[in-house]
């Protein structure tokens, strides 16, 4: 709340104001925002957001969390510095969580044992353990990210640079891949900024529906560069890497088929989504308290809304799901991927898509809670078979073959 306060340069009092009657999906509406920027932050700047569904735990990567909002990346880098080398520390725009990366593993235990639930300012500071192979690849030097602006480094002309040998990377191909890009970055400057470059081709910046504004579309904070020989983006690179656009300082590399997984597998996870996705949701662990208002008022922002449903009770009290029907399954693939982590009233909603193209959306729910009876029949059916059971045998072998 401080974080989106800020930004919209308003009192956090006028979005937590408990006397307006749509209170709560402001708070929805911000976290959903914060957490969508964040995930864009870390996706950008190589994380593998897939990696936070494995249990297994890495032994160099530290999540740092309950931080007061307006710490700077400084801050933590000074005190995390105490206990080794820092190959990585991301903070995203919001300044509400920040990822430190280690170079030894005794350096990332001393720290996690040491600071964790410190005392931090006016809180406690939370530690966790960051999942397994949460990078895509290995840090190149020390990598501080921040939404921050940072110095920008002279500029080099490429001519200069051409056939030179002082870069560090092998660049074999004339495409590069830029991250780091500021979230405001327009397709338009990118191209500008690259465009006077010897051998410039094409600037291509990667970007993702905008769910509040149909046909409108969001950055994703990386793109790609092309030029007429891997020399040009050799002497592309040297120039360009650590330039400040937009205020961030960029971080460019080549690009190879490696370091662009996370793109395929993002363009396959979305095939396999849409063959069975549907516009209507089933919004489980809703809040008794929410109204059929507050679903459209919180889903409306991703879609034009065909029908909202929110089921009740003989005594007419809500029965804590609802429906949600979209004019398009995009609309609704979008609400899904924006809404699945967000709170209402201090429940964690559960999505799902409905189950084909049902007329009746409560038909749905009936249908599962069905098929759960059914199984709960089984498993008492198996208890009741199963406990004293004996093996016996009817007649007598020798009998069945004399008849």
């Amino acid at each position: 709340m401080s974080s989106i306060s800020d930004r919209l340069g308003v009192s956090k009092s006028e979005i937590l104001d408990p006397s307006s009657s749509d209170a709560a999906v402001k708070q929805a509406q911000a976290e959903t925002h914060i957490i969508q920027e964040t995930k864009s932050y870390f996706e950008a700047n190589g994380v593998d957001l897939k990696a936070f569904n494995n249990r297994d735990r890495g032994d160099l990567a530290i999540l740092i969390k309950n931080f007061p909002y307006g710490t700077s990346v400084d801050e933590l880098r000074m005190m995390f510095t105490e206990f080794g080398d820092i190959t990585r520390m991301l903070m995203p725009p919001s300044g509400t969580i920040a990822i430190v990366e280690y170079a030894q593993i005794p350096q990332a235990r001393a720290a996690f044992a040491s600071l964790a639930y410190r005392k931090f300012k006016d809180t406690v500071l939370f530690l966790e353990k960051a999942p397994k192979d949460l990078f895509h690849g290995p840090p190149s030097g020390i990598e501080v990210r921040t939404g921050l602006t940072a110095a920008a480094p002279a500029k080099t002309p490429t001519s200069e640079l051409v056939g030179g040998d002082t870069t560090d990377d092998i660049v074999d191909t004339g495409t590069l891949f830029v991250r780091n890009l500021n979230f405001t970055t327009t397709d338009r400057r990118f191209q500008e900024t690259f465009q006077p470059l010897d051998g410039f081709i094409s600037a291509r910046l990667k970007t993702k529906t905008d769910p509040k504004r149909p046909g409108q579309v969001l950055s994703m904070g990386f793109g790609f560069l092309e030029f007429k020989t891997k020399e040009h983006a050799k002497a592309a690179l040297q120039a360009m890497d650590g330039f400040n656009l937009d205020g961030h300082q960029l971080l460019i590399r080549a690009s190879h088929k490696a370091k662009d997984a996370a793109e395929a597998r993002r363009k396959e996870d979305s095939a396999k989504r849409s063959k069975n996705r549907t516009t209507k949701i089933i919004i489980k662990n809703l809040p008794f308290e929410a109204s059929k208002k507050d679903i459209r008022a919180l889903f409306s922002a991703y879609g034009q809304l065909r029908a909202v449903r929110v089921p009740k009770k003989f005594d007419n009290s809500r029965k804590g799901y609802a429906f949600a029907e979209f004019t398009t399954a995009k609309e609704a693939e979008n609400a899904m991927d924006a809404l699945r982590d967000t709170h209402l009233l201090g429940r964690r909603l559960v999505l799902d898509f409905a189950a084909g193209e049902t007329d009746d959306p409560e038909a749905e729910i009936e249908r599962m809670q069905q098929k759960v009876g059914r199984q709960l029949n089984s498993i008492a059916l198996q208890r009741l078979t199963n406990n004293g059971r004996k093996k016996f045998t009817v007649g007598d072998a020798n009998e069945a073959e004399e008849a």
